[in-house]
């Protein structure tokens, strides 16, 4: 469990195991039968200084990006609760809840018998709103969510799923962003790494050893590093692993590549006809049509394919929750034109926020900061998500407070038409005698 540099960590962990929502995106996500079950590990974080939460305190729902454990954020969610407490933060924290994704981190080992190869990052989003469902209880408005690169775009599918469900939105570095065949070909990806990368270690000495000589661990907070070597491995046997008579002591990633990878790209190779080079709508139902006069020489060489981005991409405009994006400067998905492109259309269509235009949409670019910047600065992140969160609040105690007015009206007010409502919907021209006409119900 991660603690700042001087403060034990603020909060009380209670461990949860849920079924995911039913019906997962591709059939091949379940190994066996597509009526299996996957499950989901959740934790969640209840502040010790907050132990009978106000009405008005928030609950935030964190979602990881691919490939890191859910306990890599215990250092932001520490340094954010510190910030809640300072003066004019305008805002205390009820409590934090965050899954790992269905084949990964813990729920991985939950499922690793019924996995199959084709995860989609749709399903995390259902997943998420199916658990607010089961604790709805312990989840009270308002909702804030605080998403990492896939965990990002994850939660801004929440959103579009459901669009009040989540009053703002903290996407730090999030992948919504277009597919491309140049940018994410061969030896261009992230997945190549991870595909080729270790599997075992000895012991988790090893390992550990391992990681803390990585040039990739070393601009880590010191906390998010303890974090990944507590949750990030396993003991085999595993079900990857399963030869009971491995090395004593042996160790393994608790994420499989193989499921990190998949999470990255969806191979398109099987569902182009070799002659009309048609995409097989059965196959890649989601492959954009769009994509489709792109589909040349270039699928040849990297016969893969991600829609979610996209799709997430295309539909911002109806995106409702106010939202902060926060960019690494030295990230390919803080590059200035994507910037702009999502500022101008987030929010700004029907069934938005308003956009920019009303204050609802706002960036900050971490100059000088990668992709991983939550794993590097997590106190500059909770900076930022406090100044939003804050902000935010106040706003929306503002909301409540005028939906508290209307609640005081008389029942009948509140469920009946008013005579302004049957003014605007035009009455009938009055019969002969006094009465009214009107015409005979359809039901």
């Amino acid at each position: 469990m991660a603690s700042t540099n001087s403060n034990p960590f603020p909060f009380h962990v209670t461990e949860h195991t849920i079924p995911s929502q039913h019906v997962r995106e591709f059939p091949r996500a379940t190994a066996n039968s597509q009526e299996d079950v996957l499950y989901l590990s959740v934790k969640q974080y209840t502040p010790i200084d907050n132990p009978d939460p106000q009405p008005g305190d928030v609950t935030i729902l964190g979602a990881h990006a691919n490939g890191f454990p859910k306990e890599l954020y215990e250092p932001l969610w520490a340094d954010l609760h510190a910030r809640s407490k300072a003066p004019g933060s305008h805002f205390r924290i009820r409590g934090i809840w965050i899954a790992d994704v269905s084949n990964q981190g813990y729920s991985g080992t939950l499922n690793e018998h019924a996995l199959g190869n084709d995860p989609s990052w749709h399903d995390h989003a259902r997943d998420l709103l199916h658990l607010t469902n089961v604790f709805r209880a312990h989840m009270p408005r308002p909702i804030v969510g605080v998403g990492h690169s896939f965990g990002g775009a994850v939660l801004t599918k929440l959103s579009l799923l459901h669009p009040r469900l989540l009053t703002t939105l903290v996407l730090l570095d999030p992948t919504v962003v277009a597919f491309s065949f140049q940018r994410d070909g061969p030896g261009k990806s992230a997945a190549r790494a991870s595909a080729f990368r270790r599997e075992t270690w000895p012991s988790r000495a090893a390992a550990v050893d391992s990681f803390r000589r990585s040039p990739f661990y070393r601009s880590w907070d010191p906390r998010v590093l303890d974090a990944w070597i507590s949750h990030a491995l396993r003991d085999t046997p595993t079900a990857l692993f399963p030869d009971p008579n491995r090395a004593d002591g042996e160790v393994t990633l608790r994420t499989t590549k193989h499921h990190e990878v998949f999470t990255f790209f969806r191979p398109l190779w099987p569902y182009i006809d070799p002659v009309t080079r048609e995409v097989d709508r059965d196959g890649a139902p989601d492959f954009d049509p769009e994509m489709q006069e792109k589909l040349s020489e270039a699928s040849s060489v990297f016969p893969f394919y991600r829609s979610e981005g996209h799709s997430i991409l295309k539909h911002l405009p109806e995106v409702r929750p106010s939202v902060l994006w926060v960019f690494g400067g030295d990230s390919e998905l803080g590059a200035p034109e994507g910037r702009k492109l999502k500022m101008e259309t987030c929010g700004s269509g029907g069934g938005g926020s308003g956009g920019i235009k009303l204050g609802r949409v706002d960036q900050v670019v971490l100059e000088g900061r990668g992709h991983l910047f939550p794993m590097e600065v997590p106190d500059e992140c909770a900076k930022h998500a406090a100044a939003w969160i804050g902000k935010e609040m106040v706003r929306w105690r503002d909301m409540e407070r005028e939906y508290e007015e209307w609640v005081k009206l008389p029942v009948k007010e509140k469920t009946t038409l008013s005579e302004k409502f049957l003014d605007n919907v035009g009455r009938p021209p009055p019969r002969k005698g006094g009465s009214v006409a009107g015409s005979e119900s359809k039901l």
